[in-house]
């Protein structure tokens, strides 16, 4: 029901993002990344849900990062925009391409789209992604590959984080804390979706990793602080 009137309210407004992405895909990618955060932020509001951010000041200065996040519910992607005080991008599945208006702004922030049934596809996205890291763009994945619906974490694919290891970049571990509430979970009224930005984990501290122990790490961190609350 939360998200049928979602968008319903968002029927008044979806001819102006529509329009909004169309002007804006020949922009920088900074300016069209601005442009996805407002509207990311009004989204937020409209859901009735209030937004905090802690730890922001661990993002590192330097572009070109891989933040590693749980995935919680329906909005995680407009949390994430509207939080980041940094362009990002992200990595998705491919079936998010016949999503309505929301496409548009996918192409726009240049989101890395990918099969995540073909091995063949999977292993050319990691290729992609140690490519673009490596260029100094900053990238989202969720390594649990589905939503939880709750404050619990699934396991975490470890090959999400390969390209990372890859490009040798800072790895960021973000903990999203309440976000399913947003529009999952029917009973829940006025939501704080937390975002919370960890200390990142440097090359020089993971190279001697194996990829399975750096997403073991990076998983373990982000539990404590949903542990925390």
């Amino acid at each position: 029901m939360k998200k049928f009137w979602l968008w319903i309210k968002l029927g008044l407004y979806l001819p102006a993002v529509f329009i909004s992405a169309i002007q804006s895909r020949k922009q920088p990618f900074k300016v069209r990344f601005e442009l996805a955060k407002a509207w990311s932020a009004m989204i937020i509001r409209m859901s009735k849900s209030k937004l905090t951010v802690e730890g922001a000041n661990n993002i590192p200065l330097q572009d070109g990062m891989l933040f590693v996040v749980n995935h919680q519910g329906s909005v995680d992607g407009f949390v994430l925009l509207a939080a980041s005080p940094v362009p990002i991008s992200a990595v998705g599945k491919i079936e998010s391409k016949k999503i309505p208006f929301m496409n548009v702004w996918y192409k726009n922030l240049d989101v890395l789209m990918f099969d995540r049934h073909s091995v063949k596809d999977s292993v050319a996205m990691v290729g992609k992604l140690t490519e673009r890291l490596s260029k100094g763009h900053n990238m989202v994945i969720f390594p649990e590959g589905t939503r939880s619906y709750g404050n619990t974490m699934g396991e975490f694919k470890a090959g999400a984080l390969k390209a990372g290891v890859n490009a040798k970049v800072p790895i960021v571990p973000v903990a999203l804390i309440d976000s399913y509430k947003a529009l999952d979970d029917p009973k829940a009224k006025k939501v704080i979706i937390q975002v919370h930005y960890l200390q990142p984990i440097h090359h020089e501290e993971y190279q001697s990793l194996t990829i399975q122990q750096l997403a073991d790490e990076v998983r373990t961190r982000i539990m404590y602080e949903l542990e925390k609350g």
